[in-house]
């Protein structure tokens, strides 16, 4: 039986870098981002009350799950940085290169989601950024994109700092809108049609379905939500105290879950299941419009404003970090390993920010590019997310981590929940994920000559890369068919 690896607080040295409240601003500042301001209509589209606390319970459990396991894996393997290093430890150089390529595609393509969300924001102001995704809010995206491009490539503590500031900002309007929600909810307008009954009787476009059918419906939304929640753990390597990271983790995330499922099961006890679903986006401004007057409308939407400025300089973060670790694991080219004079990765953020550039004009052709944006996010990040749970039930059978009962408990229900709500809510955008891991594939090979590795893949490797080009190329067709939309 092999020691468990701890790391014990009293002998831990302090050095400069970001402290516990600056890991749970990344935290929780990386995952508000516009996702809580348009939850009451996304989540009401997907479900009736019943359903949604019965999927927030499930989605709840397992996010706080995935949380503590983040947190064991950072105290028993404090020399791994981050979930792309869980993955490459447990499973092998290629698994670790899925793990961070997933990761990298899905932070940056959330950059996207936040893009368009902000170019709707604005147009509860400027009425030509209204009415879905335009020319003229592309080209504000891509000035966005790379303002914040240039800050992150001036120093990262330095942008966690501003962080900080941001996450106060946000959170105000959140939690004036949850009071506000608190004060005006009737439990007669909440149990009207608490499991949707009334609506499947009445059928048409409305009906929800099944109550089984709510809750899978409502993973996909749920899930996008806690993007960014694994931020301490990828920028655990710059924390002045590792124990941190795990408190960060922890402590953000279940503030994460009360925040959420107040912000989107209260309204349901103001307005009806139909009436949230005609809101307009992003529907917290909409529905504090409808108590308070119009003030209101603009109060969340400034608001929503600097959230997403907020989750999009934490994700610019996350993503240029995820590059850049990938490269000294010797998973990419050493191109990206290098670090300016402000120790910011400029290789990395140019890529990323060249990236959101690309999809948002790609997203000009999308009906729906936020939700699609946002459930392309998702789909990728669960990949990660999965591969470093797994890694944990790996530690935890062999018993190679304290009080090991309980990590293989919470972290076999993480990865289960992660693997099933995904595969029940989006299994098209796990094909749409291969198409982009093609690419990178070819980097990964790169990576393999220049570092002088004999074998490029075993023969399990090769068979997983051949697997990825093989469902790539099934959803292009499936693209070209169109058996699958954007």
């Amino acid at each position: 039986m092999s020691t468990p690896t701890t790391s014990p607080a009293t002998a831990e040295p302090h050095k400069k870098g970001i402290g516990l409240l600056g890991l749970i601003a990344l935290v929780i500042s990386s995952s508000i981002g516009s996702g809580v301001f348009a939850l009451s209509t996304d989540i009401s589209a997907a479900a009736a009350p019943g359903p949604a606390i019965i999927a927030w319970l499930i989605a709840g459990v397992g996010f706080i799950a995935l949380a503590n396991t983040f947190g064991k894996l950072s105290l028993a393997r404090p020399e791994l940085d981050g979930i792309v290093a869980y993955a490459r430890e447990g499973f092998g150089p290629f698994v670790g290169f899925v793990s961070g390529w997933g990761y990298w595609l899905s932070i940056w393509i959330g950059n996207v989601a936040f893009g368009v969300m902000l170019a709707t924001a604005l147009g509860y102001f400027f009425p030509s950024f209204s009415g879905g995704l335009t020319v003229g809010a592309v080209v504000f995206i891509s000035l966005v994109n790379w303002l914040i491009v240039l800050l992150v490539n001036h120093g990262i503590e330095e942008a966690t700092v501003v962080n900080a500031i941001v996450m106060i900002c946000k959170l105000v309007p959140i939690f004036v809108f949850i009071a506000t929600m608190v004060l005006v909810f009737r439990f007669d307008v909440f149990t009207a049609d608490f499991w949707g009954t009334l609506a499947n009787n009445l059928g048409g476009p409305d009906a929800p379905g099944s109550v089984s059918t709510q809750i899978i419906s409502c993973f996909m939304v749920m899930m996008w939500v806690f993007v960014g929640m694994e931020g301490a753990s990828v920028l655990g390597h710059r924390a002045e105290r590792k124990r941190d990271v795990s408190r960060a983790t922890i402590l953000g995330v279940t503030a994460l879950v009360i925040i959420y499922v107040a912000a989107s099961v209260l309204p349901y006890g103001h307005l009806t299941r139909t009436e949230l679903m005609q809101m307009g986006s992003p529907s917290m401004a909409y529905i504090f419009q409808d108590v308070v007057g119009p003030w209101g409308g603009a109060f969340i939407s400034g608001g929503l404003v600097i959230s997403i400025f907020g989750a999009w300089l934490s994700y610019t973060i996350l993503a240029s970090e995820a590059m850049n670790r990938m490269a000294k694991m010797e998973l990419l080219p050493r191109a990206f390993s290098r670090l300016n004079a402000h120790s910011a990765p400029t290789s990395c953020l140019l890529v990323t920010g060249c990236m959101v550039q690309a999809l948002s004009i790609v997203m000009l052709c999308s009906e729906a590019a936020y939700q699609f944006a946002y459930s392309l996010c998702t789909a990728s990040i669960v990949i990660s997310w999965a591969l470093a749970a797994a890694y944990m039930v790996k530690l935890a059978a062999h018993h190679e981590v304290e009080h090991a009962g309980r990590a293989l408990a919470l972290s076999a229900f993480a990865t289960i929940f992660l693997v099933v709500a995904v595969l029940l809510a989006g299994i098209d955008l796990l094909m749409l994920c291969c198409i982009a891991y093609v690419p990178g594939l070819a980097f990964f090979v790169r990576a393999r000559h220049e570092y002088g590795y004999q074998t490029i893949m075993t023969a399990r490797e090769n068979v997983l890369a051949a697997l990825i080009i093989v469902v790539a190329v099934a959803a292009i067709v499936l693209l070209v068919t169109g058996h699958i939309t954007i």
